[in-house]
């Protein structure tokens, strides 16, 4: 992984890949309120929400973990 894709933070790690877990099966609105919750920075909020390429590689590990699935309608 380059210098720049190092976490230092894990627990912000974990924030950023359930809010991108809840942006792709709930909504922006959803994810944003979630990592904001959750004291992700704003402006790491703003580049994983607004530009999708510069997002950083999330780890197998975050993929199963941070996994969600959409609720079910009644």
């Amino acid at each position: 992984m380059s210098e720049r894709q190092k976490r230092a933070d894990d627990d912000t790690a974990k924030a950023v890949a359930r809010g991108l877990n809840i942006l792709a099966v709930r909504n922006r609105s959803l994810a944003r309120n979630y990592m904001e919750y959750k004291r992700v920075p704003a402006g790491v909020i703003a580049r994983v929400l607004d530009y999708a390429a510069a997002r950083r590689m999330q780890s197998t590990e975050q993929l199963s973990s941070e996994a969600i699935t959409p609720s079910r309608s009644s």
